[in-house]
């Protein structure tokens, strides 16, 4: 009996010292996580494709749910006017322009997310629900609903025609004006080829944005679904990709008829990591026509298509853009990347006299991050707009961020 006893009190002994043990060793983890700087997890990329860190809760059978995100504070001053006070847009500048300054302090750009991990026959489900500040208001934004299995994906993702991971790292929440860009509701389909070869085809959201005026009688449908094919080559951190899209835009006429044409698009993007050290340079070459939906700086503009009142008909616009990056890091805490963006829009004789033209975008900036939670930085931004009349005005800002993750 008391050799039982005597095995007892040391086994309970064992028990407290593994414990202390592992409560040790859970400190000095957190402690290491706070004081590194793990190489590139905190960039622009890293962080728009779905990299999230934050408070895991976890059961026996490894169902996870991570909650996340980060608080960011920006003071902006724009020397001269823009109608985009909290992201830059080009597009936004006015022409004449007053020249009057402006100092803007938000947390737009702050984020909450919700990142779901549950194994099923082997494979993981991940569904993520996000959402940013990004109005005057700094009201909850929907960014993000989506689920993937497998090599499925549906919900609201970034569309299969944008190149995420060839995101520049800004501080910036809008980011070069001729860059692919836009969240698109989806089903898409991921196939690899090879080890370093993936194939994805979506379905995606087919809303136009086109300028009708009221009394043309035109009105825009959504009927036909977008469709985006892209191809990636990737190894060793650098990549090669080309997306393409077809938009059916559909519309009815004045005789209530519906009518349809289609606009398509091509791009080429890819991202150069520098060998031995954390440098990368990222660029995108893309043109189109009736696609101004998935451009940055003219997205929401309405120059998918217009109503071109000579003909009485409905035009699609032609538009390119090419936009360049390098991103380089003088030490694993100091990071600049400089960066430009021209876009222009095809749309001589078909539109105002003061309707968008052409944007130039440039960007340098100096970031430094003292740990994974935490990072800060001072940008200075550059635009110039120029219309079809040949009037035009430019803009520079100066932009400092403050970013704790959570």
């Amino acid at each position: 009996m008391m050799v039982i006893t005597a095995f007892a009190q040391k086994d309970s002994l064992t028990r407290k010292r593994l414990d202390s043990l592992e409560a040790r060793l859970n400190y000095l983890d957190i402690r290491l996580k706070k004081n590194a700087s793990p190489p590139r997890t905190q960039t622009r990329s890293a962080v728009e494709s779905g990299r999230y860190t934050g408070v895991v809760m976890a059961d026996d059978e490894s169902v996870a749910l991570q909650i996340g995100g980060f608080i960011q504070t920006d003071a902006i001053h724009d020397f001269h006017n823009n109608n985009s006070p909290l992201g830059f847009l080009s597009s936004g500048i006015d022409i004449p322009n007053a020249k009057k300054s402006n100092t803007t302090y938000s947390v737009a750009a702050s984020r909450f997310n919700l990142n779901g991990q549950i194994p099923i026959e082997g494979k993981g489900l991940k569904t993520v629900l996000e959402f940013d500040l990004f109005n005057s208001s700094f009201s909850p934004n929907l960014r993000m609903a989506y689920a993937e299995y497998g090599k499925v994906l549906v919900g609201m993702y970034w569309s299969n025609f944008m190149d995420v991971d060839a995101y520049p790292n800004t501080l910036d929440y809008n980011g070069p004006n001729s860059m692919t860009f836009g969240r698109q509701v989806q089903f898409r389909v991921t196939l690899p080829v090879s080890r370093t070869t993936d194939v994805a085809l979506a379905l995606e959201d087919p809303e136009s944005f086109l300028t009708l005026p009221d009394d043309s009688g035109f009105k825009a449908l959504k009927q036909v679904p977008d469709v985006t094919a892209s191809i990636q080559y990737s190894k060793n951190g650098s990549h090669l990709r080309f997306a393409s899209v077809v938009h059916p835009i559909v519309y009815q006429n004045t005789l209530q008829e519906r009518e349809s044409k289609v606009g398509y698009g091509f791009t080429a993007s890819g991202v150069l990591q520098q060998p031995g050290n954390k440098d990368n340079f990222v660029f995108q070459a893309s043109y189109g026509k009736g696609i101004s939906k998935y451009i940055n700086d003219i997205g929401p503009d309405n120059y998918d298509g217009l109503y071109n009142p000579a003909s009485s008909s409905l035009e699609i616009l032609g538009v390119w853009g090419l936009s360049a990056s390098y991103d380089h890091w003088w030490s694993d805490q100091l990071s600049s990347t400089a960066g430009w963006g021209y876009l222009n829009l095809e749309n001589e004789g078909v539109v105002a006299n003061q309707s968008f033209k052409a944007s130039n975008y440039g960007v340098l900036n100096l970031i430094y991050y003292p740990n994974s939670f935490i990072k800060g930085g001072l940008e200075y931004l550059y635009g110039s707009r120029k219309n079809v009349n040949g009037d035009s005005a430019n803009n520079s800002r100066i932009q400092l961020t403050l970013q704790f993750r959570f």
